[in-house]
């Protein structure tokens, strides 16, 4: 597995921006699924974003929930998909003394109309779209699908120009 650091999904994060937020919950009262169009990620790798309050009351929901997180812009050459544990901060404190959040974010919670999620990372997965083979060399193209096909672990055969790459946040890499 390749280990990069929180500055890299920081980057990726802010050239994206688009995300969708989906809640992998069990429970009664779930998270709706939310197109996110503004996220950042902090210095101790949590990623925050702000959704529309939700109708039911917050102390309805989980206090920790399984959540993804589908990173995507048109015209990218790469996508994110985040998974971890996401939790929702009512209280403006409480994002007012996170380290490496904007001051447009902070002041987004001063209405009282939204609510912030707060999603500790626990997997990252980074993806390239790769050129397609050129169909000129069918020998080639096949010979090429059939190794990734039989050695290659992370190979997916009905997408193959795509490229995956895990991210693992490491705590000691945060430094950097």
């Amino acid at each position: 597995m390749i280990t990069l650091p929180i500055k890299f999904l920081q980057k990726k994060i802010q050239e994206l921006q688009s995300a969708l937020f989906l809640t992998d919950s069990d429970s009664l009262v779930k998270m709706p699924t939310h197109v996110i169009s503004s996220a950042e990620a902090d210095d101790a790798g949590n990623i925050w974003f702000i959704i529309p309050k939700p109708s039911q009351h917050v102390n309805a929901f989980d206090e920790t929930f399984s959540a993804k997180l589908d990173f995507f812009k048109k015209g990218k050459g790469f996508y994110l998909k985040v998974q971890g544990n996401a939790t929702i901060v009512a209280n403006k404190k409480e994002i007012e003394s996170v380290a490496g959040i904007s001051d447009d974010m902070k002041s987004k919670m001063d209405e009282q109309t939204v609510v912030a999620i707060k999603v500790k990372v626990q997997t990252a997965d980074y993806f390239e779209n790769l050129p397609r083979p050129s169909s000129t060399n069918w020998i080639l193209s096949g010979t090429t699908h059939l190794y990734n096909w039989l050695f290659n672990s992370r190979y997916d055969y009905k997408n193959p120009q795509l490229m995956m790459i895990p991210i693992s946040i490491d705590s000691n890499m945060r430094k950097f």
